[in-house]
């Protein structure tokens, strides 16, 4: 797929052991851009789809997809710190539940919960990061976040006190969370002890590449064919497709009187008659630029 000024988005595998960031780091410095991001940090134990936008496409990584899949094991019997592999053992308990159990328990936590997240994540107190505070055993009091599960369920038994699930979720969601959540309401403990994510919006795995299958491409200048443009990756935003008048008036970031006042909509991806032009929103039939796009 041809992107236009090589603004696009590509997927990658991410492996178990790198952070969101050392993938994005290792993909700047390959194909030397200076603007380039990601959708959605991955924890440095997990696995999985990690959507990196590349020039123009950084302004549309707000407007990514929402919905979210994961396959993940939860470990019962013990705690840790970090929710995660990872952590110290805080606490054990005898107490393994069956899969009947488990099963029983998941539809509480289905549709739009209140989520703590873990003291060990990127959430912000006060103006810093909650890890930072958690590795320098500072006291700190975290809010709960309003997400939601659209379907949850266990898949199987791994091992005496391991089990396997699937999760349908929104952005925001800890899986973390959910697993030390899921082992409480079972009066026990838990914790991950796998993680991959397995759907971003529309991607699967099949459109995703490993960091150094996508470097092999770069080197013979092949890897713009894996590029998703940023209107497919938008596709599932309302579009509006404007006249040659109301195009320039977008480009050029003017608010201008588009329809019925009675209309409020947001987010539309806007488009000209052969060019995708950004992102809007509609107030009292307003039509406001919200990201101009230059491609």
């Amino acid at each position: 797929m041809k992107i236009n000024n090589h603004s696009g988005w590509i997927f990658i595998d991410k492996p178990e052991g790198k952070t969101s960031f050392d993938v994005v780091r290792s993909i700047r410095k390959i194909i030397q851009v200076k603007k380039i991001g990601h959708s959605g940090t991955l924890d440095p134990i997990a696995s999985g789809i990690l959507g990196i936008a590349i020039g123009e496409a950084t302004k549309s990584i707000p407007f990514f997809s929402k919905r979210k899949e994961y396959k993940f094991n939860i470990t019962f019997g013990a705690s840790k710190d970090t929710d995660d592999v990872s952590g110290k053992t805080t606490e054990t308990s005898k107490l393994i539940p069956n899969k009947d159990e488990i099963s029983s328990c998941l539809d509480k936590f289905i549709g739009q919960i209140n989520q703590l997240p873990p003291k060990y994540s990127a959430v912000k107190v006060n103006g810093q990061r909650a890890y930072k505070l958690a590795r320098s055993n500072i006291n700190f009091e975290l809010k709960k976040k309003n997400i939601e599960i659209y379907n949850l369920r266990c898949t199987g038994q791994v091992n005496q006190e391991t089990f396997s699930f699937i999760a349908e979720c929104s952005t925001g969601t800890y899986i973390r969370s959910l697993a030390r959540d899921i082992a409480e309401n079972l009066n026990t403990l838990g914790y991950i002890s796998y993680l991959r994510r397995t759907k971003l919006g529309k991607i699967s795995e099949k459109e995703i590449i490993l960091v150094d299958k996508f470097i092999e491409l770069v080197h013979i200048g092949d890897h713009f064919r894996l590029m998703h443009s940023i209107q497919d990756v938008l596709d599932d935003i309302q579009a509006v497709r404007l006249d040659r008048e109301f195009s320039q008036k977008f480009k050029n970031g003017l608010t201008f009187d588009y329809c019925n006042k009675k209309v409020f909509l947001k987010p539309l991806a806007i488009f000209s008659e052969n060019q995708f032009l950004g992102i809007a929103e509609i107030i009292k039939g307003n039509l406001k630029p919200v990201r101009v796009f230059n491609i």
